[in-house]
């Protein structure tokens, strides 16, 4: 379901539907005092739009590791009916490192990987963790996470690798390819490499640190940030809500997409390869 400026009504009206799930996530999140920031194309959003990016199909939130864990221990109590939070810990047939809150009476057919999906209208949760103070150390801790991020990525390529996301680095498009051509990675275990990764970024706690990481965020490097430029956080209108992003926005969305006031070109929108949404009775 490609976006049309013309009649964006089905766009929308997903949208809508993860809307009211970010509504949701901030409730649970201010109820229980927990930290938590808009990211990625959602605080663009809130900037250059004041709410959705109109071809973005998605939302997506950070929250600082201890609050990630108390929220992930809390969350399944407080949801609605209709909602489920999924995690690669708690549910053996999600594979990916963040998580998310679903909303499963809205299914939506994404062919934006190898193979097609079918998952429910979603909330990606991001876990934020600490970086080493020194700048080769930043380096250093990242490529190593990097290479184990690889390889959870190889073991479960055709699942969940977003193989239509626009402006990949040429190296990324070259180790896409290989994986493509060699089904390298094929047999490895999913849940131990999370595992793995996860130990590595516990390394350096959040709280003690100066910079951050968002590993699994789409723009590497770029998700090294300095932690004051997240500061308190403030709250920013996003279409009827009002949600927590970073304190100084400027620079922090400068830093992810230099001149992000002008909107890309057509070619460069990053969104999924959505064909179709399907909407079902509450309860059914």
């Amino acid at each position: 379901m490609a976006y049309n400026k013309y009649d964006n009504s089905e766009l929308r009206s997903l949208q809508l539907v993860i809307l009211n799930i970010g509504r949701i996530f901030a409730e649970i999140c201010e109820r229980h005092h927990l930290r938590y920031f808009m990211v990625g194309g959602t605080m663009l959003g809130a900037i250059r739009h004041k709410g959705f990016i109109p071809w973005d199909d998605d939302m997506d939130v950070a929250m600082p590791r201890p609050d990630y864990e108390k929220f992930i221990e809390i969350v399944r109590d407080e949801l609605p009916a209709g909602y489920t939070f999924l995690n690669y810990k708690q549910d053996a047939d999600y594979m990916r490192y963040f998580s998310r809150i679903v909303d499963k009476n809205v299914r939506v057919t994404n062919a934006s990987n190898t193979k097609k999906l079918v998952e429910n209208a979603w909330l990606d949760i991001f876990p934020l963790d600490g970086m080493p103070r020194t700048a080769p150390g930043r380096m250093i801790h990242f490529w190593h996470l990097t290479v184990w991020r690889f390889f959870y990525h190889a073991s479960c390529f055709k699942q969940l690798v977003n193989l239509r996301r626009p402006g990949r680095p040429k190296y990324q498009q070259l180790l896409i390819k290989f994986m493509q051509t060699t089904h390298i990675g094929a047999n490895l275990d999913t849940k131990k490499l999370m595992a793995r990764i996860e130990r590595l970024l516990l390394k350096y706690p959040y709280d003690e640190a100066k910079y951050m990481v968002s590993l699994f965020g789409a723009y590497m490097t770029r998700e090294i940030v300095d932690k004051k430029l997240l500061g308190e956080g403030e709250m920013y209108s996003f279409e009827t809500l009002k949600l927590r992003g970073p304190e100084q926005y400027d620079a922090f969305l400068t830093h992810f997409f230099g001149d992000y006031m002008t909107p890309p070109k057509d070619a460069d929108k990053d969104k999924h390869n959505i064909q179709k949404i399907e909407y079902t009775r509450k309860g059914a």
